[in-house]
């Protein structure tokens, strides 16, 4: 029996009766087990389009990964019907089916979230979908209780493999070898949990062996055991900028990471570390939520644990709907957050206090308010002198008067490269260009770059021009002789 896929058909451009038609063609030729599994991922995928686009091949595809989930998930005689299908195999299924539809243009993640995934001016490589470190906070939440059932408490599930991924690197058009900055398993998983440790190293390796110099950023909730550390410190072609996590969150609030033991072995993760001091990490102290981990004990256990990293992003929450209840299940109090919708809500009274905190208790590491800066930090240190912001974070408060982002906590010396980056030149500005196939003219300016484009510069060729720049990037709408100013602030 097929269900019903009308919704699947017509964002397919085909008539629910020819896409019916062709699924069932190919029943006789599935077991019964992997009839259950079609069917399945059918209304996963019909519950879960939401792009229309022409793909033919749909029905195709879909009786291809009902063999691929069978043969990796045999069945077991207790399995008798498709809703009995056990959970395992059902998150591994949503994970694939996704992807699958994601590959024939018929779903596009909430969070824009790609394989290869233009973000902040960065590449990040998500080969594995799913994670369950348990973290309540987690923006996938939603998109989780409204479609499938895969991400916060399922398997991770890798949907594309390791060399695949890189080739596709290798052919996007905003990446530029030696000079794009690369994340790992950023937004769909942890790089560190041990169904994807492995997956981690796979891509380091053919990065190595592409011989690419890129930077690679990696940011992990786990510890790392010696024999991950020693692996990290062999690669010589790349720099590898490493972000270990510990926000002194309750039980509650992260399953898997509380309590002392897990500490216990991140503090080890920090002292191996120190073995390599070609190897650059920094301390990611995020999310403090007030309410749950911004007490004081919480805040002097997490400036300690970052103290040994000589570096902290402090950071606050990304709400997601429901959060509240969501904590109550958890046995959390209710989070003190904002009112008004905000990107992330991190209130300046918890700022000054966590500062003070850290002043009183005499600690020398660097506060910063930013996940570029940090990057940056980490940069300056293997360089042994002052690199401008990755982003062109400080060069954008300068230019604009906006709040700033700079927290002003580094070195002199830092602020004045960040504050003061080379002025970038014509032929770099227009390659880049090029490369993301901007068509426009420009004004290279002493504290920033114009581009006048008759089309707006979209937010992501923005952060990557910014990004591969270090400056700050503004736009200019040009139509024939006149233009109206519009100013594109990262």
């Amino acid at each position: 029996m097929v269900p019903d896929a009308e919704r699947l058909a017509e964002h397919a451009g085909l008539s629910s009766e020819r896409l019916h038609q062709e699924l069932r063609a190919h029943l006789n030729d599935l077991s019964a087990y992997e009839q259950r599994v079609l069917a399945a991922a059918i209304d996963i995928a019909n519950g879960g389009v939401n792009v229309s686009a022409d793909a033919p091949d749909v029905a195709d595809e879909l009786i291809s990964l009902a063999r691929v989930v069978g043969a990796l998930h045999p069945p077991q005689a207790r399995h008798t019907t498709r809703t009995e299908l056990s959970t395992r195999v059902h998150r591994t299924l949503s994970a694939k089916t996704l992807h699958t539809m994601r590959e024939l243009g018929l779903y596009r993640d909430p969070d824009g979230v790609e394989p290869v995934w233009p973000h902040a001016g960065m590449l990040i490589l998500n080969p594995i979908l799913g994670c369950n470190f348990g973290c309540v906070y987690c923006f996938r939440a939603d998109e989780q209780r409204e479609s499938v059932d895969w991400f916060l408490s399922g398997r991770p599930t890798k949907v594309l493999e390791e060399d695949v991924l890189v080739d596709r690197l290798a052919r996007h058009p905003l990446f530029v070898p030696g000079t794009t900055q690369l994340g790992l398993h950023t937004a769909t998983t942890d790089p560190f949990l041990p169904q994807v440790r492995d997956s981690t190293f796979r891509i380091l390796e053919i990065l190595e062996r592409r011989g690419w110099t890129n930077d690679v950023m990696i940011i992990t909730k786990c510890y790392l055991r010696d024999q991950d550390i020693d692996r990290l410190a062999s690669f010589t072609s790349f720099r590898i900028l490493l972000f270990l996590t510990h926000n002194a969150a309750p039980e509650g609030m992260e399953k898997m990471g509380a309590g002392p033991e897990y500490l216990a072995r991140k503090q080890r993760t920090v002292a191996r570390l120190a073995r390599w001091p070609h190897l650059a990490a920094a301390h990611y102290y995020r999310p403090i939520v007030p309410g749950w981990n911004d007490s004081e004990d919480q805040i002097i256990e997490a400036l300690t644990f970052g103290e040994a990293l000589g570096a902290s992003v402090i950071g606050g929450l990304k709400e997601i709907p429901n959060l509240a209840e969501l904590g109550r299940r958890r046995g959390l109090s209710l989070p003190l957050l904002s009112s008004e919708r905000e990107e992330k809500y991190f209130p300046r009274e918890l700022v000054e206090r966590i500062l003070g905190i850290h002043g009183r208790l005499g600690l020398t590491s660097v506060i910063v308010g930013d996940q570029s800066c940090g990057l940056t930090v980490m940069l300056s240190r293997l360089n042994r002198s002052a690199v401008p912001n990755v982003e062109g974070l400080k060069a954008y408060d300068l230019a604009t008067g906006r709040e700033p982002r700079c927290m002003g906590c580094c070195s002199p010396e830092q602020l004045s490269a960040c504050a003061a980056p080379p002025v970038p030149t014509e032929d770099t500005v227009r390659s880049l260009l090029e490369r993301a196939g901007i068509k426009a003219d420009f004004d290279i300016k002493a504290d920033r770059l114009v581009v006048r484009s008759e089309e707006r510069l979209t937010e992501r060729d923005t952060e990557f021009l910014a990004a591969h720049l270090r400056y700050a990037v503004f736009w200019q709408q040009r139509k024939g002789d006149s233009m109206r100013a519009e100013r594109e602030v990262l």
